[in-house]
């Protein structure tokens, strides 16, 4: 088809199709339309009108789910971390491809009532179906504002599904982790070790490289790209990592790439060698590759006769053990050792003084039987024998492989 001599302001052709081009509701807009001009022009009368509405605050929901997902993908790629951005995606292809709806329009509380059913009768957990509709609520949130292409998020009031029996991270004993750090073979023992001294999130030691580390102030800074809430921060070294740091950094030119099962397998790991990484796998790769660190904690635990997880008199899992749990032992230790709130929270990265408040708030049954303890005529309360007990506020973590034991409290009968 032969290109029209004049077009309109803010539509352009190139290379066999009409491109529209032009400023509106706050923001640029640029988009392919159609190789046909009428059906061109149809569509970028459609977004100027849009736009205007925009400009007015008169939006409506008649936007294509399918673009408002593609535009929101885009501003979590360059917003949030990829294992962030992944979960995302995985969460929305999931509800888009089953929610009867092409327009945001035709998302309503009955249509994700009647996905929320469907999916709990194929076996879905109502974690996994709040996480799926929460994608959703959070996509039409955004789309709401700061994008500014639809009216209003249709399912902004809609409460998750009830979860009676939610799965309960818990902190380790210090005898667990005694027994885990004497048990676990290196690179693992030091590994662990530094998750228990300084807190930091599994991607945040994961991405830690010898740059990180502030040889002068003895402090290791969490950059502000790798930090969950974008702030950057400084933890103080414990004496017991500064030996290992020291150790690693003096073998670090010795380090040689590892040699997978197959040659394939020998490609990548040599591809993923570092020399820059602090901590990094038996094959001298960066721990930030899949689940494999995971399944090192769990070995390691196994190793070390430690429980990963406690059921109810139904077998259902009420609490357990991963790898956050070792951050978990560091804030407990912390608070239990009579660490000020902010302190805390600062040596954790949270971005306010309520989440660390939380793990105070979990603490608290804990220190009301302590305090029955303390009534001279009563005989004390205990904590059921599943129940384990927080680390006290002077228990510290062994530097070598020692074993520190706490024991669990008998009751008065005096």
């Amino acid at each position: 088809m032969p290109r029209p001599r004049k077009l309109p302001d803010g539509i352009r052709y190139r290379n066999g199709a009409y491109y529209c081009d032009f400023y509106g509701g706050g923001r640029r807009v640029r988009k392919k339309l159609s190789g046909n001009l009428d059906v061109a022009m149809q569509l970028f009368n459609e977004l100027r009108s849009r736009a205007d509405k925009a400009d007015f605050n008169l939006m409506d929901n008649d936007y294509p789910l399918a673009d408002l997902k593609t535009q929101y993908m885009r501003h979590c790629r360059q917003t949030l971390k990829p294992s962030s951005v992944a979960r995302y995606g995985t969460c929305l292809k999931a509800i888009l491809a089953r929610l009867p709806a092409n327009r945001v329009s035709q998302v309503t509380v009955e249509t994700v009532l009647l996905y929320r059913e469907e999916r709990l009768a194929a076996g879905a957990t109502p974690r996994t179906v709040n996480m799926e509709v929460g994608a959703l609520a959070t996509m039409l949130r955004w789309g709401v504002d700061p994008a500014r292409v639809i009216a209003l998020n249709p399912i902004e009031k809609l409460s998750p599904l009830r979860h009676d029996h939610p799965k309960e991270g818990r902190a380790l004993t210090v005898e667990e982790v005694g027994r885990l750090l004497d048990k676990s073979p290196q690179p693992w023992r030091d590994i662990w070790y530094a998750f228990l001294v300084t807190g930091m999130r599994k991607e945040e030691l994961a991405s830690l490289t010898f740059a990180d580390v502030d040889w002068d102030a003895r402090e290791l800074l969490v950059r502000s790209d790798v930090a969950k809430n974008h702030t950057l921060r400084r933890i103080p070294i414990d004496a017991g990592l500064w030996e290992i740091l020291r150790r690693q950094e003096a073998g670090r030119k010795d380090r040689q790439p590892g040699v997978g099962k197959i040659p394939k397998i020998t490609e990548k790991v040599r591809a993923r060698f570092s020399r820059d990484h602090v901590f990094v796998s038996t094959q001298n790769t960066p721990l930030t590759h899949r689940s494999g660190t995971y399944h090192a904690f769990l070995r390691c635990c196994k190793l070390a006769s430690i429980q990963v997880e406690t059921l109810d008199g139904d077998e259902r899992q009420i609490e357990h053990i991963d790898l956050h749990s070792l951050r978990r032992t560091f804030a407990t230790s912390l608070i239990a050792g009579g660490a000020d709130p902010k302190s805390v929270q600062e040596l954790l990265g949270h971005k306010t003084l309520d989440m660390t408040m939380r793990i105070y708030a979990k603490m608290h049954a804990q220190t009301k039987r302590q305090a029955l303890g303390r009534l001279p005529y009563g005989q004390g309360s205990l904590a059921p024998e599943h129940v384990l007990q927080y680390p006290g506020s002077n228990e510290g973590f062994p530097v070598q492989n020692g074993h520190q034991t706490v024991t669990r409290p008998k009751a008065s009968h005096g």
